[in-house]
């Protein structure tokens, strides 16, 4: 059986590079607000529209030195799955060595077959400037993966780090280092190309799978969030406390569970609708008034929680009063007018990595049957 010639792969290559293009494209369209897509769908298409052009001018019989366009598109691919990953993982496209080398490497590539009348030192130099831009990008993307986890990271660092080995690989195989002859350049530069091809697919499959385990985040997240205070719900609460107590922090978190007090008497004089406001301001008051690593949470009904991160010692009540006071200080502009509302605060401090979320958060709710049947619009503390 004779091996594959290269220019049989190169139209495999442009098959799979426009398929992908189109499905990322298509992707990206539907997703309007997933920048990176395009960027990832510009890396196909570069590849895809390079090869295209290439075979165009080998048809028309234009000058040889222009064919190199064909070798460019690997390298133009590499700058946008580096720019697209950097979009991903929300970090800064300020610096602008990516783009300028790789313009400085393609018009080098011209002058270079233009200068030795022949091919290899183009395919040469863009195959290694290629892998110098994977190399940031399979970087990014194992930070990103010893952070969050997850195979899709795992997949598209592997996927450009076996990249940039196979592109250095190939780009010294067809030079005079390596490639004696001809035919034997002809036949690296295929086990290349047929490499090549299938890393590009693995790549697709890490991407599709990211844009996947992102939809799936989004998702779970509006799970966990209370569509109308904007706060955790009860399930996003149990889990967050979960972690919390198992992350063995030197001063353990502070529970504190507040309800809202008489609230079924603003609903029965003013109306749901005016309930639900008074319900949002709370939550909104509980969010401003928290530090960014604390949590709000509306458990359900008019009751809310919150959990201090890094308390300081002995402070408890002080934190309790400050929830109570951030609520009542102020009445809430409704639609019924200015209503003045208190709230019943019980606090807890875990005792420990070892206490159970269920045993802290009784200690709590029990405080605040105590703080309501003490006559409301107070703080007790856990025993």
């Amino acid at each position: 059986m004779e091996p594959l010639h290269a220019d049989t792969l190169l139209r495999v290559f442009q098959l799979v590079t426009t398929m992908l293009a189109l499905a990322t494209l298509g992707g990206a369209w539907h997703l309007k607000g997933e920048r990176a897509l395009w960027y990832w769908a510009g890396a196909f298409a570069a590849a895809a529209v390079t090869q295209a052009i290439r075979a165009t001018l080998i048809a028309l019989e234009a000058p040889r030195v222009l064919w190199v366009i064909g070798h460019q598109g690997s390298l133009l691919a590499a700058l946008m799955v580096l720019l697209g990953l950097r979009v991903y993982l929300g970090l800064p496209l300020r610096a602008r060595w990516p783009i300028v080398f790789t313009g400085l490497t393609c018009v080098a590539s011209f002058a270079l077959t233009a200068w030795v009348g022949q091919f290899w030192p183009s395919l040469t130099l863009t195959l290694l400037a290629s892998a110098v831009l994977n190399m940031p990008a399979a970087h990014a993307a194992l930070r990103a993966w010893k952070e969050q986890r997850g195979f899709p990271l795992a997949l598209l660092a592997g996927d450009l780090l076996v990249s940039a080995v196979i592109e250095v690989a190939r780009g010294l195989a067809v030079s005079p280092l390596i490639a004696q002859s001809r035919a034997e350049l002809m036949a690296y530069n295929s086990i290349g190309l047929l490499a090549t091809i299938a890393l590009l697919i693995g790549q697709a499959l890490a991407m599709l799978l990211l844009l996947q385990d992102r939809a799936l985040r989004q998702i779970e997240r509006l799970v966990e969030i209370d569509v109308l205070t904007g706060l955790l719900n009860r399930r996003g609460f149990d889990e967050r406390l979960r972690r919390l107590l198992k992350r063995g922090a030197p001063r353990p978190p502070l529970l504190a569970v507040l309800d809202v007090d008489h609230f079924k008497r603003i609903n029965d004089t003013h109306g749901h609708a005016v309930g639900d406001a008074v319900l949002s301001g709370v939550g909104a008051r509980l969010h401003e008034a928290l530090r960014p690593l604390d949590l709000a949470v509306r458990l359900g009904g008019e009751e809310f929680a919150v959990i201090w991160l890094n308390p300081e010692a002995g402070g408890e009540m002080r934190l309790g009063e400050r929830l109570r006071e951030v609520i009542g200080g102020q009445p809430f502009e409704t639609v019924a007018g200015a209503l003045t509302i208190t709230v019943s605060v019980g606090v807890a401090p875990a005792a420990g990595p070892d206490e159970a979320p269920e045993a802290l958060f009784s200690r709590a709710d029990a405080a605040l049957y105590e703080a309501k049947r003490g006559g409301r619009d107070r703080v007790v503390l856990a025993a």
